[in-house]
């Protein structure tokens, strides 16, 4: 290896800066001399032989060209000797010389130049190898670009994959709206944005909030008020596709809209639609214009498509369970399900020592009233006392379907008076409806009532007994009354 790096050092293509070729020839021309001077100071013709060495050695240092000057310089000396030696002396060796040193040079311009062809295969196959991995490093290079621009996009799909999995499970609203809350929070960041789910009804066919004003605490990012008729609900639901606002004041859609009722700069509306129907809308606020970039409005569209499958399944387990739960004619609690909710105040009240008060309300003469009008108009109006009783009680209070023309209430947080003032109220209001049997004959009717308040001393199935002989009294004692059970113990 050592000899090896020493020739590698003396090889023209790895010196080719000036002072090697210097001394190079400097060494060349006094060895040259030396050669000649020996020569003819011994008289002796094989010191001229080393001439060739230094010959080859000049094309192995100095390269062809030099090889080419330096072996004409030497043909020319021995030629010089050649002619001398004519005269006397033998002229063969310098002759043997001339002729060898022609062939020496034409031997090493052979190799030189299959080097030289070689060496310049290999540099253009370097060349080409170093293109290539240029070209490769070029395509490493913008692959670990693409994936590093890629990465958040990445995390955000992987973001909205843990959010299909929890809405998959979510069949309550509020769920859902903590679900999406969350999700925007981590696929939005630290940009400034709002939202509001809001869902179908089929019934009146309106869109409501998925949370109402007082649950809006709950979550950082809460609905957004909004007054009836938004022309950009409108505008999703004409069109059934997304609406992406960039900047209200620019956008010429809604310019005749009035600014005092806008409380926002940028908005994404998505449509939640199964079918080709609409059941709901996932609405994104900010007050700050451009706030959705595209890739926003990607994310966000996708949590849209993850939203309605939710809320499609959320609604599908209400309908079920209120059909488990509810009157499928008055939409009111069937007879199982108010006991239980009966029960359940009944412990709340003892446990926490408060009251509450039972009633049961009955239709006069309803009987009659099927006989005369038929099942149709007796089906109407049990229809119409189940609205008319949601309408005239509390949020709070449990209405239920008791059996037949029979409905039962529970008034929580309410004692005797308070009780006796409502169930007056609910007979006094629907005694003055006038109720259409058809398009030319009109009707009134009446309620009887029975009631009771809780007290420790009574059991649960006391007080729904009572409340039923409370209400048997008002029908025995000319019906269109109300009668509590305390107005009869008192009598007894």
């Amino acid at each position: 290896m050592d000899r090896l790096a020493v020739l590698n050092r003396f090889y023209f293509r790895n010196n080719k800066n000036i002072a090697f070729v210097a001394v190079n020839s400097a060494v060349l021309a006094l060895i040259s001399i030396a050669i000649i001077v020996f020569s003819l100071v011994f008289d002796n013709p094989i010191i001229m032989s080393l001439g060739l060495f230094a010959m080859i050695y000049s094309f192995f240092s100095m390269g062809k060209s030099a090889g080419l000057i330096y072996g004409l310089l030497y043909i020319f000396v021995n030629l010089i000797f050649f002619l001398r030696t004519m005269q006397g002396e033998s002229p063969v060796p310098y002759a043997a010389f001339v002729l060898l040193s022609i062939i020496f040079s034409f031997v090493l311009l052979k190799w030189i130049e299959d080097i030289e062809m070689k060496e310049g295969q290999y540099e253009l196959w370097e060349g080409e190898i170093e293109k290539e991995h240029i070209e490769f490093t070029e395509k490493i290079n913008k692959i670990h670009g693409v994936i590093e621009a890629n990465k958040g996009r990445i995390r955000n799909y992987l973001k909205l994959n843990e959010i299909a999995q929890k809405l998959t499970s979510a069949l309550d609203r509020k769920v859902i709206v903590k679900i999406i809350n969350d999700g925007m929070n981590s696929i939005l960041g630290d940009k400034q944005a709002e939202f509001m789910l809001l869902i179908r009804d089929e019934d009146n066919d309106i869109f409501y909030p998925a949370l109402e004003n007082h649950e809006k605490e709950t979550f950082i990012r809460g609905t957004i008020k909004v007054y009836r008729k938004d022309p950009f609900d409108d505008w999703v639901i004409k069109n059934k596709y997304t609406l992406i606002i960039k900047n209200i004041d620019e956008d010429f859609r809604f310019k005749l809209v009035r600014r005092d009722w806008i409380k926002f700069k940028s908005m994404i509306a998505i449509p939640l639609i199964v079918n080709t129907k609409i059941i709901g809308l996932l609405k994104f606020y900010s007050n700050v214009p451009k706030m959705f970039d595209a890739e926003d409005a990607r994310l966000l569209n996708y949590l849209g498509d993850l939203c309605t499958n939710a809320v499609q399944n959320a609604m599908l387990y209400t309908k079920t369970r209120e059909l488990a739960t509810k009157d499928g004619l008055t939409g009111l609690f069937i007879r199982r399900h108010f006991m239980e909710k009966l029960d359940e105040e009944f412990k709340r009240a003892k446990e926490l020592n408060e009251t509450f008060s039972y009633l049961m309300i009955d239709i006069d003469h309803f009987k009659e009233c099927n006989d005369t009008h038929g099942h149709t108009f007796g089906d109407k109006v049990l229809r119409l006392l189940g609205e008319f009783l949601k309408e005239n009680l509390r949020d709070v209070d449990i209405i239920g379907r008791y059996g037949g023309e029979e409905f039962a209430i529970v008034l929580p947080n309410t004692n005797l008076n308070g009780a006796r003032f409502v169930a007056e109220r609910i007979r006094g209001n629907f005694e003055k409806l006038i109720i259409n049997v058809n398009e030319t004959e009109k009707t009134r009717l009446t309620l009887s009532g029975g009631g009771m308040e809780f007290n420790n001393r009574c059991k649960l199935g006391e007080m729904v007994n009572n409340a039923d002989k409370a209400l048997y009294y008002s029908k025995e004692n000319g019906r269109n009354r109300i009668t509590f059970w305390e107005d009869i113990y008192d009598e007894k």
